[in-house]
């Protein structure tokens, strides 16, 4: 085994290192090169995403601004309260009035029209 000289301070003299500390440096430039490899991606992400909402605020203003109401409305913990049950009541009876006037909608034509076959 080979025991390296110390200076008064107690580090080695000379370039030997135990194969942990070496080791352990390795990992180290590992790391940060990794860390520096995440954070280029992550800025060129955000980069692509800046771009999309740009042109979504854009082109669809009035939905981009509805959207960021519902994120807002959601993340201030509005999720759980009364109102927005009465909301999203209100709003599935709407949707599905809708669903059912243009389903009446497509049903009707077609059956009058099968009526109008048969008697002529």
């Amino acid at each position: 085994m080979r025991v390296a000289e110390t200076t008064g301070n107690g580090a080695a003299s000379g370039s030997w290192q135990p194969p942990e500390a070496r080791s352990l440096a390795d990992h180290g430039r590992q790391i940060q090169h990794d860390a520096h490899a995440l954070a280029a991606a992550v800025q060129d992400a955000t980069g692509g995403l800046e771009g999309y909402l740009t042109a979504q605020v854009t082109h669809r203003p009035y939905s981009t601004l509805g959207v960021a109401v519902g994120i807002g409305y959601v993340l201030g913990g509005g999720l759980s309260s009364r109102l927005t049950a009465m909301i999203l009541g209100a709003a599935t009876r709407l949707a599905l009035a809708l669903a059912a006037r243009e389903l009446g909608a497509r049903l009707v034509p077609r059956s009058s029209e099968s009526v109008q076959n048969k008697s002529s």
